[in-house]
């Protein structure tokens, strides 16, 4: 039986019918079903496990195969990522863990979610669902019984702290070298701090940054990025190119911001240790931290007019995300889209009328 296979939904006079060929080859078909959806689920559910010989037959927990989802897991993800997951799964797992997954009831998962702080229940619901979705995958389960529990909605999106450039320019005064740097780049190129922190200085070239790894939690990093595209070019504007450029170079240390000691910050470190007086000082709110940098500069881009689609490339995220976090500014985005527009289409018309 081909693996893409799906059975063929027909209409009936009573309803709704499906054929498909069985591991023989042999076509078949079955009616009665009152939905093209409730047929294409009995078929997943039911004939495709009995055509692939049925599931894995090994009793195993949540939390016992949640190890061995992870452990696969992050072969190809970043630390951080990693460890996100497993922050996500500590909720499902106190509850859940010890049940056989072949034992999970949507009515219960459903009863449990409703209890979830309205702040994570997405983000944890959304983890549970993932790894149920690997156990159907891998054939441990017919079907996820997380996913039938009801809509997963986003919370609303809090509206995040926006500096302004001379913001910038004060907390950066307040802060010794090189971290005054730091804040400059941190905001003009949009990183993550744990890209910020993990900069060489070979990866400062003329007018690009090359973003090439991140903190790996373990006091060191790695050369990889939270994501595939976190791995990216940035192009350098003037402010930050002028502070790099100014930046004397050190023989102790391959790092553009390194710790006072010569090694890797910790992110938790540099925000307690660097970042949190120099904030204070410079009179900014207690709600500003080195992540704000990041949205700052994003701000700015969309502000400026730069397409969307480009703002996504330079920080290591998706279109998806800014239209999200940032909808409001894609706004200004797409007036500034107008204006080119409507200036590209005059310079048409003049350029015809002197013909």
């Amino acid at each position: 039986m081909p693996a893409e296979q799906s059975g063929s939904v027909y209409r009936t006079s009573t309803g709704y019918g499906l054929r498909w060929r069985d591991e023989t080859g042999r076509r078949r078909h079955r009616a009665g079903f009152s939905s093209p959806s409730k047929a294409r689920t009995w078929f997943r559910d039911v004939e495709l496990p009995r055509m692939r010989g049925g599931l894995v037959n090994e009793a195993l927990t949540l939390r016992e195969f949640t190890a061995r989802y992870i452990a696969r897991y992050e072969v190809d993800r970043s630390a951080v990522t990693v460890q996100t997951l497993k922050w996500r799964l500590v909720r499902p797992l106190d509850e859940f863990g010890d049940v056989n997954l072949a034992d999970l009831r949507t009515g219960e998962l459903a009863a449990w979610e409703a209890t979830l702080p309205p702040r994570f229940r997405h983000a944890v619901v959304r983890a549970l669902r993932q790894v149920l979705d690997a156990a159907v995958a891998w054939e441990y389960l017919a079907r996820n019984p997380a996913k039938a529990t009801g809509k997963n909605v986003r919370p609303t999106v809090v509206e995040r702290i926006a500096l302004e450039p001379a913001d910038v320019d004060n907390l950066a005064g307040e802060m010794r070298s090189p971290y005054d740097v730091a804040v400059l780049v941190g905001a003009w190129c949009y990183l993550r701090p744990s890209e910020l922190l993990a900069l060489e200085r070979g990866d400062f070239d003329g007018n690009v940054l090359h973003v090439r790894r991140t903190l790996d939690g373990e006091g060191g990093t790695k050369a990889r990025g939270k994501t595939r595209r976190s791995l990216r070019t940035v192009p350098l504007p003037a402010r930050a190119r002028q502070a790099l450029a100014e930046l004397p170079p050190r023989l102790d240390t391959r790092l553009l911001f390194p710790a006072p000691e010569g090694g890797v910050w910790d992110a938790c470190n540099f925000r307690r240790r660097e970042f949190k007086w120099a904030r204070d000082s410079a009179g900014l709110a207690e709600a500003v931290v080195p992540y704000t940098l990041r949205h700052s500069g994003i701000s700015w881009a969309l502000a400026a007019g730069i397409p969307p689609s480009d703002v996504a490339r330079f920080a290591g995220t998706s279109v998806t995300m800014l239209e999200t976090t940032y909808h409001h500014l894609l706004e200004t985005s797409a007036d500034a889209a107008r204006v080119r527009l409507d200036a590209f289409s005059e310079r048409l018309g003049e350029e015809v009328a002197t013909k």
